[in-house]
């Protein structure tokens, strides 16, 4: 299968307006934008306006990025800045 077969299904928790927030929803936007085009779907959860959210999906910190498809799911937790990290936990599968 190609990569380009791939589809990414994301969800990336964040705590309201943070700079941390903002950086890690722009940092994730743009690399899908980039590494995936249009192959992706991603959700951004404020655990601000949906507590329940962060015990139902086991969230510990936030931003945290949860890859679920293609599966295993994966996590990566920060402000998603380090583009080598986004991309090996993105993409590999």
């Amino acid at each position: 299968m190609q990569e380009r077969d791939i589809h990414y299904a994301m969800t990336l928790f964040v705590t309201g307006a943070t700079i941390r927030s903002v950086q890690a929803i722009a940092n994730v936007r743009a690399f899908c934008e980039k590494e995936l085009s249009d192959n992706y779907r991603l959700e951004v959860v404020d655990l601000c306006d949906t507590p329940e959210r962060a015990r139902l999906d086991q969230i510990l910190a936030a931003p945290t990025l949860v890859r679920h498809d293609p599966k295993p799911a994966r996590r990566l937790i920060g402000d998603m800045s380090n583009q080598d990290r986004l991309n090996d936990m993105i993409k590999l599968a």
